[in-house]
Formats: C-alpha cells, structure tokens, sequence
C-alpha cells in the first residue's frame, strides 16, 4: 500500500485514549455534551481494548439502579476510535 498526504495527516491526528476527554468522546459518538452531563444520566469512558470486558461487569453496577423507575443503558463502541462510551440514564436505589 502506497501512503498517501492524506493518510499521513490522518495517523497524526489520531489521539491516544489519555489525550481526549470525555467530550471529545461524546462528540465522536453523536452526542451534545451539553444535553448528556444533567442529573440522571451517567457516563463511563473506557479504552476500546477493556471495553467489552467492562460491559460484562454491568451487573455490579445494576445491583444500585432501582428497578421501580426506567433505565436506559447505552453502549457506544467504534474499532477505530480508542474510547468506548457508556451511558446510564437510570436512577439508583435510596
């Protein structure tokens, strides 16, 4: 494979998991951070390579949501992207 201009200028500006923050974060995946940081709602930024592994660990975290109110749990994964997002929109137990 020939590199080309682009492909150079596109490999330098892929940033590690510890240079973006979570905005940056929930950009990527279509979100306003605006409208995602409010009461109620969670976020959990994961490297890409543990993310999976995390997901798997969500019921240590269930056994806090309390299961008379609504939850919605989102997950965000992308290959090429070195962070995957969680979202909990879920009120915890009192």
């Amino acid at each position: 494979m020939t590199l080309k201009p682009e492909h150079i200028v596109e490999a330098l500006n892929k940033k590690t998991f510890d240079e973006i923050d979570p905005d940056e974060v929930l950009k990527h995946y279509g979100y306003k951070p605006e409208e995602v940081r409010c009461n109620g709602v969670g976020i959990g930024v994961w490297r890409k390579e543990e993310a999976f592994q995390k997901l798997g660990d969500i019921g240590a975290f269930m056994r806090f949501v309390d299961h008379k109110a609504k939850a919605r749990i989102e997950f965000n994964y992308d290959p090429d992207f070195p962070a995957a997002l969680l979202i909990t929109h879920a009120a915890t137990k009192t």
